[in-house]
């Protein structure tokens, strides 16, 4: 039977072969699968050079396997990611900055239910762009620590780092293999009996130089530079702010006044360099900063508002500003109770303190006995001299004003003010709020000489309990203990903050709104037809710096230390002077005083002027040939006579240059309100196409993290009608404005505006603290569109105003402007078609320049803006 046989001999092989299988599948079920010793993972990174990025690019592809059972394979595919890590990578013996970086999602691959499964990670990071030589110190992070339950790591890690074109030195840790563009490491996780291996540093240092054309993406903006863009900026309003507060005091010793202005604008600049200091800690604990030095510093870890720099803006300066508007509105210094008032405020909110717990300094007592006496010494010492002396009257004041400022200065040192971080509660925020009121009070008091009558105590007190709650809202709603607000993580947290150390856009925005409306509001109450008023040209000044501080956003301590912003609001502090000369109030008086009939017939003189003066060039030209024809020498004489400009003072060009400004110079007999009014509307009308098109495309500069109550909507707001407040300058001050026709006052509101709208464009296009993307490109683009739609609303204004004029005349525009003339088209059709053509190509083409602007406080991660590919 040998069918038989064979059938018995293959049963007793299977039944052999099956005893010798069962062990080892017993032992591979209770090991969870895994196949020990046998387990080899690999990891590679590339260092190489991204052409069309022009930046370090360092690619890792991690690959590893796991057993098909594995709690290892399990938990991957629960959290849908490996368990390999990127790379340490140090420049110079320091950690970079990323300009960006792609993770692609981790792939598991298992080609059957009981096959082994492959798991691969791919990392790419890309260091911001440098130019000059490379040195990279690579340090692969393979995962050391045995884990026989969930089968990672594996056994041996094969790491190779490969980096062509890159010069290898200080290896570090066993290699197994090394070439001229590679080296590699074998690392063993884990011995036979599945310890721990040796924790071994590996590592290799890699240097290459490379030359790059585009603009580095990474920049550490220094203490000292937004110090110097702060000061600068400073100047440019402490110098307006001068010639304003000259311009309210009257001819009595203006310049005192001046110089004390720009004494407390100096003392601020001054407060600036002392920084938020640090806060105290308990015995025997030290204290250590530290931030992700991968990323790049964020402005508020270069320089924060101090203390000192705080009060000085919130109590000192409208305290001063307070006084001053008092002296305006009585003609007297401060009295006895609003010096009492200000000088009690800091003791009560040191008295509120200690109340919740603060702990006091032992020299503080003895500091500010002290400050007491020196300011009741100097308060004191003007009753020595004669009655009715004006050092006498002050004294009180300066002695009040001494001790505002060293009180401060001893407040700004308590631990509740001092520390930036800090969070209020109970007594401590109530005796934050007790130093914000001068604020408030400043704006209030200045109701009076803008509307040019007295407030009564309850209007007053109105008003001011209005104000001042709105410029506290976000801090006293971050205060409340609700539900809604939370104690755990919700935006409302950096309102919890002292007001003084913080970069809070909400008080500045409130602050700037008030001051427009102030200051529109004594325009319009000395708007009439020949009323000029104390200070309206230094008013026309400032308004001119508020339009400049809200062309981008938010004006407020971040902006002024951008170099950008800061160098604009100066250009266009000292582009006012020359935009509004010095006393142009005054030769322009009787210019503002004509009436509707008298600028139609001074448009009739200079018309009439304007014909003879060609004419007699005309008749100069054909004189030759009839002189050497029929014409006599006395008909020559008397016709020449004759075609003489009118009038009797100076030459014949000035007499003409006069006539065209009376002509072109005046309102048309509309009053300065009006004439604002309908320059702000023709305007912000020119501009609404840009305008419209940056609101909806574009954000604001220098918001808070969290901006409350829609703010970041009124900032827009803010920006959109900016552009009205340059028309309602032109307008409002036409007559006083530097130039003789519309076209002409047109081009130097053109060219006192266009370095304020540029420049910060300039920051925001090319500066790596303030955009992700810096391009030379875009510098261009962003630069173009803005200057191309500054043209175009200053010359279609111009040329819009002097149709009015013309009209106002009873008269066409053609008699104003020949057409038929070459140069009288081609210069402002011209400039208005360039720069139009300019402005819409870059719109439709969706070439202008956004920029992706950092928010502010925001460090920059390695999640890269737009990912892309590296080259090839």
């Amino acid at each position: 039977m040998p069918t038989r046989t064979l059938v018995r001999a293959g049963a007793a092989v299977l039944l052999a072969a099956l005893c010798l299988c069962l062990p080892g599948a017993a032992r591979a079920v209770a090991s969870g699968g895994q196949e020990p010793k046998d387990r080899v993972g690999t990891i590679t990174i590339e260092v190489g050079w991204d052409r069309s990025r022009q930046e370090v690019v360092i690619i890792e592809t991690c690959s590893y396997t796991l057993a098909a059972r594995s709690p290892g394979l399990a938990q991957a595919r629960i959290d849908g990611v490996g368990r390999c890590d990127q790379p340490g990578v140090l420049r110079d013996r320091k950690v970079p900055d990323f300009d960006g970086a792609r993770i692609r999602p981790d792939r598991v691959i298992q080609r059957s239910a009981h096959a082994r499964a492959q798991v691969r990670s791919f990392f790419v990071l890309y260091l911001d762009r440098r130019s000059g030589e490379q040195k990279l110190t690579i340090t692969p992070h393979p995962e050391a620590r045995a884990d026989p339950r969930s089968g990672f790591p594996p056994d041996v890690w094969m790491v190779t780092v490969t980096a062509p074109k890159w010069s290898f030195s200080n290896v570090h840790g066993p290699v197994e293999s090394q070439s001229a563009e590679s080296v590699t490491w074998r690392v063993d996780t884990a011995t036979g009996s599945g310890k721990e291996g040796p924790a071994v540093a590996r590592s290799v240092e890699l240097t290459r130089s490379v030359k790059t054309t585009r603009i580095p993406t990474a920049r550490h903006q220094t203490r000292g530079e937004m110090l110097t863009a702060f000061a600068l900026a400073g100047c440019g309003i402490g110098a307006v702010a001068a010639l304003l507060v000259a311009g309210l005091a009257g001819p009595a010793v203006p310049r005192r006044w001046a110089a004390a202005t720009l004494a407390f604008a100096a003392v601020a600049c001054a407060c600036a360099r002392s920084a938020l200091p640090t806060p105290p800690l308990p015995p025997g604990t030290t204290h250590l900063d530290f931030f992700y030095a991968s990323m790049p510093i964020p402005p508020a870890y270069t320089w924060s508002p101090g203390p000192v720099l705080g009060l000085w803006l919130w109590y000192v300066l409208p305290t001063a500003a307070w006084w001053f508007t008092r002296r305006v509105v009585t003609g007297r210094p401060p009295s006895g109770p609003t010096l009492v008032a200000s000088c009690v405020s800091p003791l009560l909110s040191m008295v509120l303190m200690a109340a919740g717990g603060t702990a006091w300094d032992t020299g503080a007592g003895a500091r500010l006995l002290a400050a007491a006496l020196a300011a009741s010494a100097l308060a004191l010492s003007g009753q020595r001299l004669r009655r009715g002396s004006a050092v006498r009257r002050w004294a009180p004041t300066a002695g009040a004003l001494l001790w505002t400022v060293l009180v401060t200065w001893e407040l700004a040192r308590t631990p509740v003010i001092a520390d930036g971080h800090a969070e209020l509660s109970g007594w401590s925020a109530v005796a934050a709020l007790v130093c914000t009121w001068p604020a408030a009070a400043w704006l209030v008091s200045l109701l009076a000489p803008a509307l040019r009558r007295t407030l009564g105590p309850a209007v007053r007190t109105a008003c001011f309990l209005l104000l001042w709650v709105t410029l506290m809202a976000p801090f006293v709603v971050a205060y409340l203990p609700s539900t809604a607000l939370s104690r755990g993580n919700e935006p409302w947290y950096e309102y919890r903050h002292p007001l003084f150390t913080d970069y809070a856009a909400f008080p500045f925005f409130v602050m700037t709104v008030c001051g427009i409306a102030v200051q529109i509001a004594y325009l319009w109450r000395r708007g009439a037809r020949g009323d000029t008023g104390r200070a309206v040209e230094p008013v026309g000044r400032v308004l001119l710096v508020c339009a400049a501080l809200t062309a981008f956003g938010a004006p407020n301590l971040r902006t002024l230390t951008m170099w950008g912003e800061a160098l604009a609001v100066l250009s266009a502090s000292v582009a006012s002077l020359v935009l509004l000369p010095i006393g142009s109030a005054a030769s322009t008086a009787r210019l503002r005083c004509v009436g509707r009939r008298g600028h139609a017939r001074f448009m009739d003189r200079w018309l009439t002027t304007q014909l003879i003066w060609d004419t007699r060039a005309d008749f100069q030209r054909s004189a030759r040939s009839a002189l050497a024809e029929d014409m006599t020498v006395s008909d020559f004489s008397d016709r020449w006579r004759g075609l003489a400009v009118p009038g009797r003072n100076g030459d014949p060009e000035s007499r003409l240059r006069r006539a065209k400004r009376f002509a072109l110079g005046t309102n048309a007999g509309r009053s300065p309100w009006t004439a604002g009014l309908v320059g702000a509307g023709r305007a912000q009308l020119l501009a609404l196409p840009w305008a419209v098109y940056k609101a909806v495309t574009s954000g604001t500069v220098g918001a808070d993290n969290f901006m409350p109550f829609h703010l970041n909507l009124m900032f827009q707001i803010l920006r959109f009608t900016h552009w009205a407040l340059y028309g309602f300058v032109y307008g409002y001050f036409y007559a006083m404005l530097r130039g003789l026709t519309p076209v002409g006052k047109a081009a130097w509101l053109m060219l006192a505006i266009l370095p304020a709208e540029v420049l910060p464009m300039a920051t925001l296009t090319v500066d790596p603290q303030y955009t992700r993307d810096p391009s030379v490109n875009d510098l261009v683009t962003g630069c173009a569109g803005v200057a191309g739609q500054t043209l175009v609303l200053c010359m279609l204004l111009g040329l819009w105003w002097e149709w009015s004029l013309a009209r106002a005349a009873g008269m066409k525009w053609s008699q104003i402007r020949n057409f038929r003339r070459l140069s009288s088209i081609t210069v402002p059709a011209g400039t208005v078609l360039v720069a139009g053509a300019t402005a819409f190509a870059t719109t439709i083409a969706g070439t202008w320049a956004q920029p992706d602007l950092k928010p502010p406080g925001e460090v920059q991660s390695s999640q890269p803006a737009h990912p892309s590919e590296p080259a090839p």
